[in-house]
């Protein structure tokens, strides 16, 4: 089975972590836990609406979820699965972001990462799939982080790496909490990097964020470009 909502669980979150320290109110996490792949994919909760009320427009950082239907030098054209179109424009501020598979020497102290684990028992973790955000994108932590449980009964860790030793990753929660998760050779590891506008073309699924403008449109403060799925 496919997780597909705890990997853009982690997408919106890497977003809200970037434009945290850009404007204000961005869409809350959300996870469910299927499996041990994460999978890049547009969560339900938002899709466009060109119908938000005014005082929605201009300020807060408006979620759009859906497909690239057309694609020209600094402006793009989102549809959700409802068939709404949103046109949004890019910046050369404009964060464009990624993912690709990792391995644990991948993640490094002082990284941001999302873990979801089994609990043991013994209240031991081990994990099942990893996100990391490495520090070098200058994306910071967004929330509280340590633990919190997943609607399948999984554990989701979130917080900042404090060591990385032997297979197990230690996590370090905003209140100092440390937490250890056991990283076995079959969790699924992925990362975060930064794209180039190219990327952006028709047929690509994307999350943006950014502030919606008094036509409707949105500008991009940041875009997340999902993996295309296997054919």
């Amino acid at each position: 089975m496919r997780n597909t909502r705890f990997k853009m669980s982690i997408v919106m979150l890497a977003a809200g972590l970037v434009l945290v320290a850009l404007v204000a109110g961005v869409a809350s996490l959300t996870t469910r836990s299927a499996g041990a792949q994460p999978a890049v994919q547009p969560p339900a909760p938002q899709q466009p609406n060109t119908q938000q009320p005014p005082s929605a427009q201009g300020t807060r950082p408006h979620p759009v979820i859906g497909t690239i239907t057309s694609a020209s030098d600094g402006t793009i054209t989102v549809t959700g699965r409802d068939g709404s179109a949103v046109t949004v424009t890019t910046t050369a501020t404009t964060r464009i972001l990624g993912r690709a598979n990792a391995a644990l020497t991948n993640v490094k102290a002082g990284d941001a990462v999302h873990v979801l684990a089994d609990k043991a028992q013994d209240g031991s973790l081990t994990a099942t799939a990893v996100e990391d955000v490495p520090a070098a994108l200058g994306v910071p932590m967004r929330g509280k982080g340590g633990q919190t449980q997943t609607r399948g009964g999984r554990t989701l860790v979130s917080g900042t790496v404090a060591e990385v030793r032997g297979g197990v990753l230690s996590v370090t929660a905003a209140d100092g909490s440390l937490t250890a998760v056991t990283i076995p050779q079959t969790a699924r590891i992925g990362t975060l990097i930064a794209l180039t506008p190219d990327r952006l073309v028709t047929g690509a699924r994307v999350t943006v964020l950014g502030p919606r403008n008094a036509d409707g449109g949105v500008t991009a403060t940041l875009i997340m470009v999902a993996a295309q799925r296997a054919q």
